[in-house]
């Protein structure tokens, strides 16, 4: 990396290590303009710049964030072997007690077999009754979970929670989740929940949940597959799901989700951009842009299989920007790209001949090329659809490109602004005869950025 990506990279992003996550050296970031819960929507937008970040997370008069920790419930009882325990078995407290009610449980293994009646729509089973679970935030609670049994219907799972009951909790424990075991809402009955995620807060979790799940400082050890609302949690599985929210995470497989956004997190395997934000993020093993979003201030690593750092399989609203991005851009077939690259520095190995090779996006500028060229195609071959006429390779309003490390241009005799030269128009290669009209001579695009905002 050299000196001036560094800087840059520094300038730009911190990033966050530990601050009580459930894996010792996660790498996030921080910064002071966290998106609230409802300012990002569905598709990978961002609707607005509250400071709040929805989530009891305040940012502090300094830039740095305060993180609010959720605490445990008071139980109702207790269940233990010590004279103070209400019940001496998991199980008897839930046969007897009523739905909603805080079961606390004293340090040790516990074996609760939930009962179920059979569903009267959908699949699955519904359960007679649900509770919140408490451990011992200092010692070692396990409980371990038995598949329901049923004499007049087969149990199959998953075991659903009823509007009117609420969804379980589960708090600094141990789960033991078999395989016919897990927690789900009634898909039927869903506009009549009023809390509809799984509260799973400063857990380990050996098997999965198939319904929503609200997390918090938990680790997952087993592949997930459904919605998620986590923060300070560790994955040590692929996750994918209709929508996910997710905040200073770590994630070692690939990640997948149909919605929401992902802040200041690591995804360790291939992440899957379909109606997502990512936001100040570390993709270790390449961007696949599969539908729209938005990525901001990230680092996208190329795919363990080549150089290659971004995939695009078709025509996507989607702008990439502030991040760095250390390898090649593809695009897979006829019509496969982004709506914009802005900002960017590419830093790649000098063996990339070229960076961008074909047609990636649309608008494409301030971005820094270092260690390879652009080559520009749009109109032969099978990119004969990509729109040429849309495609742009400065600002026009700023008058601002891209710098290529590998033009050396001269300056530009009328600009003059200190160091931060505009060099002679360069005909990029390609068979298209794309013109830069306004390249950078300096790969500090911030600064032509931020120089330009000034004369404004």
């Amino acid at each position: 990396m050299t000196s001036f990506q560094e800087r840059t990279r520094l300038r730009r992003r911190s990033f966050l290590f530990g601050s009580g996550l459930a894996v010792a050296g996660l790498a996030g970031c921080l910064d002071d303009d966290e998106p609230a819960d409802d300012e990002v929507d569905d598709d990978g937008g961002n609707g607005g710049d509250d400071d709040d970040d929805g989530n009891g997370d305040d940012d502090g008069d300094d830039g740095e964030e305060s993180f609010a920790q959720p605490a445990a419930p008071e139980p109702d009882f207790l269940v233990g072997d010590s004279d103070d325990a209400d019940y001496g078995t998991l199980q008897a407290a839930y046969d007897a007690l009523e739905s909603g009610d805080v079961i606390g449980l004293e340090p040790g293994t516990h074996t609760l077999q939930p009962e179920v009646d059979n569903a009267e729509v959908g699949d699955g089973e519904d359960l007679t009754r649900t509770y919140t679970y408490v451990g011992d935030p200092d010692e070692e609670t396990t409980i371990e979970f038995v598949q329901p049994d049923a004499d007049s219907f087969v149990v199959r799972g998953p075991q659903r929670f009823r509007p009117e009951d609420g969804p379980p909790g589960f708090w600094n424990l141990t789960l033991e989740l078999p395989d016919d075991v897990s927690f789900d809402r009634i898909d039927e009955y869903e506009d009549d929940y009023d809390e509809g995620q799984s509260d799973v807060n400063y857990c380990t979790i050996h098997g999965t949940f198939d319904g929503p799940v609200d997390a918090y400082e938990t680790t997952f050890t087993d592949p997930l597959s459904h919605e998620l609302s986590p923060t300070n949690c560790h994955f040590h599985g692929d996750v994918s799901g209709s929508r996910i929210t997710a905040r200073r995470c770590q994630f070692d497989g690939s990640l997948t989700s149909e919605g929401g956004y992902v802040l200041d997190s690591t995804i360790e395997g291939t992440t899957n951009l379909n109606s997502v934000t990512m936001i100040r993020c570390e993709l270790k093993n390449g961007l696949n842009v599969t539908g729209n979003g938005r990525v901001e201030g990230c680092v996208i690593e190329p795919f363990d299989d080549g150089s290659k750092a971004i995939s695009i399989s078709s025509s996507y609203d989607v702008a990439i920007t502030e991040s760095e991005i250390r390898g090649s851009v593809r695009s897979n077939q006829d019509g496969s790209y982004i709506e914009r690259f802005e900002l960017n520095v590419f830093d790649v190995p000098s063996s990339t001949r070229y960076i961008i090779d074909g047609a990636p996006a649309t608008d494409i500028y301030l971005n820094a090329f270092v260690g390879g060229d652009v080559r520009i195609t749009t109109d032969t071959g099978d990119l004969s659809t990509f729109p040429a006429d849309a495609l742009t390779l400065y600002d026009p309003d700023r008058e601002l490109g891209n710098h290529y490390s590998e033009y050396d241009g001269d300056v530009d005799l009328e600009d003059d602004d200190g160091d931060l030269h505009i060099l002679e128009t360069r005909t990029l290669p390609g068979e298209d005869g794309e013109m830069d009209r306004h390249p950078l001579a300096s790969p500090d695009v911030e600064a032509y950025a931020e120089a330009a905002a000034e004369d404004d």
